[in-house]
């Protein structure tokens, strides 16, 4: 169900401020609403900014060398423990950054001077220094690349050049006298010549060579240094992310007094709260202070209210699948409880292997016992946990076991011929006609709840032209089968004048929005074709069928390639028969794992697509705003406390 909200106004004195904001935060009840920043001071929850940013930084830069972490459930902290640490936790820091810093220099440096050493390579064989390579009284010099067939068009004309390096190009020293210098740089525009000009160096381009080369090694050294230093403090990461939390949590409830409202000596808080919180809001706060005034209303015409659902343990974890979609609007309906049933069923219709469902039931069961998982992972493996359950069932009602039919498993039993009820290899019409039942149950259910939907807003003509003549036109249209199903030709006949006399209706009447009658008779004619439409989606209903039996098949190829082919190559010696179990059984287990998850996966999409797609669209109103609570949002402990 959704939730009714309430308008929250609180007035409180400016003393208890931080000790309400601490409280409401704890309680995770009230969605703050901006009232302007009045006296809220923007360099204080700058600096808090800052601060988790460093943090979230620096536990960053200790990811790498922190251990592992360990399965199981977040550590519990209470808020007081981690604002306690915190203090240390900034110096830790603030080493981190220390270190991160001059560890980015040093590479830095290195890769500067590893630039500069591929650039004096090629050079490496000029043994003059480079501080010599200036223009004389006299002289001029030209440094570049040229390919090795121009330097002889150079010297014929004057220039002395010496050559280092490849066979194909060479690094060129060009020397030459000033009156000539015009004339060699023209004739080297014609070439293809690349100028180079050194850095400003001393020493031969080997001599640089050599030096920078043990400079990098001791900045290397230094690295390793500091690299061992961060490996040590790796072992603090968690102090980090306990911090990191911590500085969230304040950030968050300073960020909260930018949407009060203040005067010289109270605030103004607006913002929503649960109607089924009320009391413990009223009683929280009464623990805390005797001086505030609390007002709780309905929400108004153009009010956005943000949307929470409230089912029973059994039915919440779909939520998950619901808000994958789109969480309700606030004044709709919640269509969990509503689409849950047919989720738990076609799940274990699609999947429809008894083995697998016992596998899935049973590791989601141990991954929520364990890892104790929180939010929208512990609804997802919930909800598998349960299509688990539906396997099992379904499985054994039309399915197999890790792909091995019933039949075959009860042989020689008086259960040999009682399951499968229906064996989707074998009789597949009647597979098909089950599933296209359940999907005309699936959408006449939705079409129902948009009828109810629309009575209690008051509009009968939606709800009986727009939703209850398409179940009789359906229906009619389906009567028309009677016949040929065995049924009395009386039948047919009472279905096609249902069909005939909903259709009128709707053609009348679908659009009646038009202020023309040639427009609303249009409006009514389109309407009409969406039969098709009801075609389509009792179609789509065979996905059900198709990825039942490709589990079950799929299941049988594995079998048959594992144990009646490789297996069989094993034969021949006892030694030989049990390697060739053990390697047969590890790749079979290996095999139907990845053939679960693929299915697995397969099955949570298609069912999830058969609510969105084909049920939600006759009904649910999304586009509900999520209820945002100021709250401890901490990411790597859980808050002891929070209620």
């Amino acid at each position: 169900m959704i939730v009714p909200m309430k308008r929250l106004t609180l007035i409180g004195l400016t003393a208890d401020e931080e000790r309400v904001l601490s409280t409401l935060q704890s309680l995770s009840a009230v969605q703050i609403l901006s009232k302007g920043a009045g006296g809220f001071d923007e360099s204080k929850l700058a600096k808090l900014e800052n601060r988790v940013q460093r943090l979230d930084n620096a536990q960053s830069v200790l990811k790498p060398f922190a251990q592992k972490a360990k399965l199981g459930p977040k550590p519990v902290f209470s808020v007081e423990q981690l604002n306690q640490d915190l203090p240390a936790s900034m110096d830790l820091c603030a080493r981190v950054e220390e270190l991160d810093h001059r560890l980015s220099t040093l590479r830095s440096d290195v890769d500067k001077r590893n630039t500069l050493i591929l650039t004096l390579t090629p050079w490496s064989e000029m043994n003059v220094g480079i501080e010599e390579i200036v223009a004389t009284e006299s002289a001029r010099y030209i440094t570049g690349v040229l390919a090795t067939e121009h330097i002889s068009a150079l010297e014929e004309v004057g220039a002395v050049v010496e050559a280092y390096g490849g066979e194909r190009e060479k690094c060129v020293l060009i020397a030459c006298h000033f009156h000539r210098l015009q004339q060699i740089t023209a004739l080297l525009r014609t070439m293809p010549f690349q100028e180079f000009n050194f850095p400003a160096l001393r020493g031969t381009p080997r001599e640089n060579i050599d030096s920078l080369t043990k400079e990098i090694e001791d900045l290397k050294k230094e690295e390793a240094s500091l690299t061992a230093e961060l490996s040590e403090l790796g072992k603090q990461r968690d102090e980090l992310c306990r911090a990191l939390d911590a500085a969230v949590i304040e950030r968050d409830r300073e960020a909260s007094r930018a949407s009060l409202g203040v005067t010289t000596s109270t605030f103004i808080l607006d913002g929503w709260i649960r109607s089924d919180e009320e009391e413990k809001i009223r009683k929280t706060l009464d623990s805390i202070t005797d001086t505030y005034y609390m007002d709780c209303s309905d929400p108004q015409e153009g009010d956005v209210v943000p949307t929470v659902l409230k089912n029973s343990k059994l039915v919440a974890p779909y939520e998950a699948v619901t808000n994958l979609y789109s969480l309700p609007a606030a004044h709709g309906v919640d269509a969990t409880p509503l689409m849950m049933p047919f989720y738990f069923v076609f799940f274990g219709m699609m999947l429809s292997d008894t083995g697998y469902g016992i596998v899935l039931a049973l590791g989601t069961y141990l991954f929520l016992k364990l890892l104790k998982p929180q939010g929208m992972m512990a609804s997802l493996a919930k909800v598998l946990f349960m299509g688990g359950l539906s396997t099992m069932v379904m499985g054994l009602l039309i399915g197999t076991f890790f792909g091995v039919s019933w039949p075959v498993i009860f042989a020689g039993t008086a259960l040999a011929n009682v399951f499968p009820f229906i064996d989707p290899a074998n009789d597949p019409i009647t597979m098909l006609a089950l599933c296209a039942g359940l999907g005309l149950v699936h959408m006449y259910f939705a079409v129902l709840i948009a009828t109810w939907e629309c009575i209690r807003r008051g509009d009968w003509m939606a709800a009986i032209i727009d939703n209850l003549c398409w179940l009789f036109i359906i229906t009619g249209l389906l009567m028309l089968a009677a016949p040929m199903l065995g049924m009395p030709e009386i039948l047919a006949t009472v279905g096609k004048w249902i069909a005939i006399v909903a259709a009128s209706a709707v053609f009348l009447f679908a659009g009646r929005s038009s202020k023309s009658i040639p427009g609303r008779l249009m409006g009514g004619a389109g309407k009409l074709y969406n039969v098709t439409s009801w075609l389509g989606d009792v179609l789509s209903y065979a996905r059900i069928f198709a990825l039942g039996l490709s589990t079950g098949v799929i299941g049988l190829v594995l079998n048959t390639l594992c144990w009646d082919m490789l297996y069989a190559s094993f034969k021949g010696s006892m030694v030989l028969t049990v390697i060739g179990f053990v390697i047969v059984l590890a790749l079979s287990i290996a095999l139907h794992l990845f053939m679960l998850a693929i299915s697995t996966l397969g099955c949570f999409v298609h069912t999830a697509r058969l609510q969105y797609v084909e049920f939600f669209s006759k009904f649910y109103e999304a586009g509900g705003k999520r209820f945002m609570p100021l709250r401890y949002n901490a990411k790597h402990v859980n808050v002891a406390g929070e209620q």
